[in-house]
C-alpha cells in the first residue's frame, strides 16, 4: 500500500489497460460450463490485483477494439472513497468511446431470467 499512498500525493487516479492482454474469443462450450484457463486467466487480472488486494475502487470503461473485433478497456484505480471521481471519468470517457460499441458474437446476458 506504501507505493499507492506515494502515487496519490501526485495524482488523482492510476490509469491502467484493463487486463494484460487483448480478450481472446470465447470457447463454443464455455457460455454453458463456464471458462478456465489459468494461463490467460492471470494474464487478464494482471492490472487488477494490486487494486483488489488492497480495497481501492476502480472501474473500467470500453475504449475500442483491437484488430480482431476484440474489445479492449481502459482502467481507473482511486484513492480510498473515490467512487464519484471515478464514475464521473468512466461516464465521461464512455460517452466519447461509446459510438463504436458493438455486440459481440456470442452474448451472454447475466440479468436474463432462465
Amino acid at each position: 500500500m506504501y507505493f499507492h499512498k506515494e502515487i496519490f500525493k501526485m495524482a488523482d487516479v492510476i490509469v491502467t489497460p484493463t487486463t494484460g492482454v487483448t480478450a481472446y474469443p470465447i470457447r463454443n462450450d464455455a457460455v454453458k460450463y463456464g471458462e478456465l484457463d489459468y494461463i490467460n486467466g492471470a494474464a487478464m487480472v494482471r492490472f487488477q490485483i494490486a487494486g483488489n488486494f488492497l480495497g481501492l475502487p476502480a472501474i473500467t470503461v470500453k475504449v475500442g477494439y483491437d484488430k480482431q473485433g476484440m474489445p479492449i478497456g481502459l482502467q481507473f484505480i482511486g484513492r480510498p472513497w473515490s467512487e464519484a471521481t471515478l464514475l464521473h471519468l468512466a461516464y465521461a470517457l464512455e460517452g466519447l468511446c461509446s459510438k463504436s460499441y458493438k455486440k459481440p458474437q456470442i452474448y451472454f446476458d447475466l440479468l436474463r431470467k432462465a
